[in-house]
């Protein structure tokens, strides 16, 4: 959200032309309150003058709401001259744009980014920082480093734009793919499953069926049966239950050789 000063300066930006327009950007670039600037580079009078007339300035607006101090110091010739106001806010940009990549920043990475000389001015320069409420943490001296617990979000420009979004088909593409792949192991599941319940079903209707076989049988073998054609009834059954039973064992280990074996004990029961 834009500071108060931000929104007056962008009442003034929409309408300011010539000198009074590099001027605007110059006091906008060393504003105390003002750590955001695309809402300046969507403003397309002032971009276009800026671009006719001093791209300099254009540059330079666009380095403090997407660059680093790295950027400015390796091509100084792009951008405008900075005052001590304006570099120091710069510094404090490249701190936010390093701490929302790192919650741990070690003072000799902080030295070389902001390229400060000494831990004495890199400290102030950290302590200005929470001040302005650039970003938020503790200094670890005893470490050497600052541990960070919050860093404002800077600009993003259109090249960011088209890498996140890039970034998101891709996901959204593995996350296709997984989905379909999710789905066919799931299938192949219920069909396995249905398979399994389909053969247990017609193992149970044949051994029920045997049953009322032998049942039949011993009815009709009448009250005159022996004791040993009684004996040979009931052995039939503790087989045939034994058998059974191989074949519900069978059906929870999924081992088809087993189910073939306890078929043929059936089988050879019977001709026997």
């Amino acid at each position: 959200m834009s500071s108060q000063a931000a929104q007056q300066f962008l009442l003034i930006a929409k309408s300011v032309r010539g000198k009074a327009a590099i001027d605007l950007v110059t006091r906008v670039i060393e504003h105390a309150d003002i750590f955001g600037f695309d809402e300046f580079l969507r403003l397309d009078s002032l971009v276009n003058f800026l671009k006719q007339e001093n791209s300099q300035i254009l540059s330079t607006l666009e380095l403090f709401a997407y660059g680093t101090l790295t950027d400015y110091e390796s091509d100084r010739t792009r951008y405008m001259s900075l005052s001590s106001v304006a570099r120091r806010k710069l510094q404090l940009l490249t701190l936010a744009s390093l701490a929302v990549h790192a919650r741990i920043l070690p003072y000799a990475i902080l030295l070389k980014e902001l390229q400060i000389e000494s831990v004495r001015e890199l400290e102030d320069l950290i302590i200005d920082g929470i001040y302005a409420q650039v970003i938020r943490g503790k200094l670890d001296q005893l470490n050497s480093r600052l541990n960070v617990e919050f860093a404002i979000a800077r600009d993003v420009n259109s090249a960011a734009f088209n890498r996140m979004e890039d970034v998101l088909e891709n996901w959204c593409k593995n996350c296709a793919a997984l989905l379909n792949v999710l789905k066919f192991e799931a299938m192949k599941a219920n069909e396995q499953k249905k398979k399994a319940l389909d053969e247990q079903d017609k193992y149970d209707k044949e051994m029920l069926s045997m049953i009322k076989i032998i049942d039949l049988q011993g009815q009709n073998s009448g009250g005159n049966i022996g004791r040993r054609d009684s004996n040979e009834n009931n052995n039939n059954l503790n087989i045939l239950q034994a058998s059974s039973n191989i074949l519900a064992s069978n059906m929870d280990s999924k081992q088809s050789g087993g189910k073939k074996s306890a078929r043929q004990t059936v089988k050879r029961f019977f001709r026997s």
